[in-house]
């Protein structure tokens, strides 16, 4: 197992940011679904997801030379989740006789709006290329079949023209694993900052109440697969419920690397609605095949090793095992003396969100006092 050293004693934890335990369960919201597009306006908030086929030959070329990059063998190169604050756009709506359809989005403090969005292409945009990536980056897996996929030696003609050789240097060199430390992009006023205290509620959100905790709105959108020439599977989605108190995103990037190692790159985002925080955790793990495969049930079925959620389960066991320190040292099968993979480690960011004139001009009066004094009346 690879782990980033570790650091002096972190502050305690504060409390999550919790629903205001007053909020109204059944809150005003509106959906609107069309073949690729779903959307839901709830309070200040407009989300959109858009799922969209793979891309065809014409957008793969365009999209590889921005990148210089091969793409993975299925890229949905044009899904996105993307998030919208509008402050005081519920209040505007709910103050206005304007249909529903236009008291979204259009509304409240426009220089105010925070956007914050996954897609795939600056999700790609994250993956190590160039000469010497490996050195530069770190993390570089290497198994036998890692420098054909990446160099294309020019020893062999091509076998499938025929007549056309390969070059003899390497073309686009690159993470052929197609690793990311993407998390999301931020438009707007506002930005992340890191935050030794405050954590994700996931008591909360493991909560099942039929009324409290329904679904309003919920959506998996895939960002990029491929399945690494047969040899293991690099996959890369986003996933969204919104709960009439808070919403949450969940983005993992899986890798499995058959015999060498499995990977884990979790992005994780809160907000409860009627806070000013958005609070987002950014973690990775990466073991050994070897050290998750010691827990299957049966050794002679490795279905669970394609699956994401026992995995995960499985790695998070393993990394806090006080034996986990005694481990593989390094799990990426590197060179020696290489940098570990960046993804590494655990890391919890925090956003505050503007408000609206009104909530600005509401919260001044809040402390304002008037005093009386009547003796001091001039006649």
């Amino acid at each position: 197992m690879t782990t980033l050293p570790t650091s002096a004693p972190a502050p305690a934890p504060a409390p999550a940011i919790l629903p205001n335990p007053h909020s109204n369960p059944n809150p005003k919201f509106s959906i609107n679904k069309t073949p690729n597009v779903h959307t839901i306006s709830i309070n200040d908030w407009e989300i959109e997801t858009i799922k969209k086929p793979i891309l065809n030959g014409k957008e793969i070329d365009s999209a590889e030379r921005s990148l210089n990059l091969p793409l993975p063998e299925m890229t949905f190169g044009n899904n996105s989740i993307r998030l919208t604050y509008s402050p005081g756009s519920s209040s505007s709506a709910s103050s206005s006789s304007a249909s529903n359809s236009n008291s979204s989005g259009g509304q409240g403090d426009s220089e105010k709006k925070v956007e914050l969005k996954f897609d795939s292409i600056k999700a790609l945009a994250g993956v190590a290329t160039g000469e010497g990536w490996e050195e530069r980056v770190g993390g570089g897996v290497k198994v036998s079949m890692a420098d054909k996929w990446t160099t294309k030696s020019s020893t062999h003609t091509n076998t499938f023209s025929g007549d056309m050789p390969i070059p003899s240097k390497p073309v686009k060199p690159h993470d052929w694993t197609f690793s990311t430390c993407y998390s999301g992009s931020v438009a707007g006023p506002s930005s992340f900052k890191p935050s030794p205290t405050h954590s994700i509620p996931l008591a909360l959100l493991a909560r099942q109440d039929p009324v409290l905790d329904r679904i309003l709105f919920y959506d998996d959108v895939p960002l990029y697969e491929d399945e690494l020439h047969d040899n293991g599977e690099s996959i890369l989605n986003v996933r969204i419920r919104v709960m009439p108190h808070s919403f949450f995103i969940l983005s993992r990037l899986f890798l499995r690397v058959d015999n060498v190692l499995f990977r884990l790159h979790d992005v994780r985002i809160y907000h409860a609605f009627g806070s000013q925080e958005i609070i987002k955790e950014v973690s990775g793990m990466e073991v050994s095949y070897d050290q998750v495969k010691k827990h299957l049930e049966r050794s002679s079925d490795l279905s669970p090793l394609t699956d994401p959620n026992w995995v995960n389960q499985k790695m998070t066991t393993i990394s806090s095992s006080p034996s986990s320190s005694s481990l593989s040292t390094s799990a990426s099968n590197t060179e020696q003396g290489s940098k570990p993979w960046p993804g590494l480690g655990k890391r919890v960011e925090v956003l505050t969100l503007p408000k609206s004139d009104y909530q600005a001009v509401q919260d001044g009066l809040s402390h304002v006092s008037l005093q009386y004094y009547p003796n001091k009346i001039k006649r």
